[in-house]
């Protein structure tokens, strides 16, 4: 395969969360309750991501793509990835693309899917499919 230096940089950075996310007893992060401030306004709880969750996120620079990521989750090609960590160990680099891009903007209108993409260990599959494709772009 072609050396691609940018690409193998970015799939480095998504594969070194590997020992983290497989550690025992990791949480990507954890849920802030609603409540209501003196003044009688409930604030509407949220989903925070832990440290390394958070460092995570910040190495997704150059994933996240404009693209109908409704339709290719909905799609045979989506569907047949999507929630099926063992089907990620084949998955393409633009299938990774397609797949962090579908999680974290469905973060946006559903607080959790990156925790229920981590506890059905999507995200460690994906973290482990970079590893392996950086090295065999690397040779």
């Amino acid at each position: 395969m072609a050396q691609d230096p940018d690409l193998i940089d970015r799939l480095r950075r998504l594969a070194r969360h590997l020992p983290v996310f497989e550690s025992p007893g990791f949480s990507f992060g954890s849920w802030v309750r609603s409540w209501e401030r003196e003044d009688g306004v409930m604030v509407m709880g949220w989903y925070e991501p832990g440290p390394e969750a958070q460092a995570f996120l910040a190495d997704l620079g150059g994933w996240i793509t404009v693209h109908d990521w409704p339709t290719w989750a909905s799609s045979p090609e989506g569907q047949a990835l999507l929630g099926h960590p063992d089907a990620v160990a084949s998955a393409t680099v633009d299938d990774l693309q397609r797949l962090l891009t579908t999680y974290v903007r469905s973060e946006r209108f559903g607080d959790g899917t990156l925790e229920n993409a981590f506890k059905s260990g999507m995200l460690t599959a994906i973290v482990r499919r970079a590893g392996v494709l950086a090295e065999e772009l690397r040779r």
